[in-house]
């Protein structure tokens, strides 16, 4: 593909996303210094300095502010695990390695934690789906790197076992939500490893 050929990103867009950006980092200030609850929408706009009616077009409700900021930390964890993803020997420390970078950042960060995961629950029981992004995206790799390598099964789609894994993903994060103290959360992650890939049964 020639220069040229790369789309350019417009000012329009451009513009965008830098109030979509400054909405989060301004909505995100007003969740740490006086919670999320005591935080409106309205407050929102106001420290931005947009109206309301923009706020809204970018962000129907506050739980999509923080969705989206944990997607950028996700993102950005996530791009951390890949470097050298390729040097790891196999495909259980290339799971343990990104799953240790993702949740480094979870574990000190319940509250937020628990309004995101709140959110997208809700979202898939309405019928409105889900796509993780971020760390599901790596992870799909790692499971095609281990197929390729004959470490997993390839009777099995990829993709159904990144579900599975998410789902076993998404229970872990919830039973330490509910205890985040009697827990350590990476701990289980790496428990989590362990099963989805050598299964439950005593060998």
């Amino acid at each position: 593909m020639e220069p040229r050929d790369i789309p350019v990103e417009g000012r329009g867009e451009r513009k965008k996303k830098e109030t979509r950006q400054r909405i989060v980092k301004v909505a995100m200030e007003l969740f740490q210094s006086q919670g999320f609850n005591n935080t409106t929408m309205e407050q929102i706009a106001e420290e931005a300095d947009i109206a309301r009616k923009t706020l809204y077009n970018h962000f129907p409700v506050k739980e999509v502010i923080v969705d989206d900021y944990v997607r950028g930390i996700s993102k950005e964890a996530t791009q951390q695990a890949s470097e050298g993803l390729q040097n790891l020997p196999d495909t259980r420390s290339r799971l343990l390695n990104t799953l240790e970078k993702v949740y480094e950042w979870v574990e000190v960060n319940p509250e937020i934690i628990g309004i995101c995961l709140g959110y997208r629950l809700k979202n898939m029981y309405q019928g409105a789906g889900y796509s993780g992004g971020g760390s599901q995206s790596l992870i799909a790799e790692i499971i095609r790197l281990g197929q390729q390598a004959c470490e997993i099964r390839q009777d099995i789609p990829a993709k159904l076992l990144v579900k599975q894994l998410d789902t076993l993903r998404m229970i872990v994060v919830l039973d330490w939500l509910n205890d985040p103290s009697g827990l350590e959360l990476r701990k289980e992650m790496a428990k989590l490893v362990d099963l989805f890939l050598d299964g439950a049964m005593v060998r």
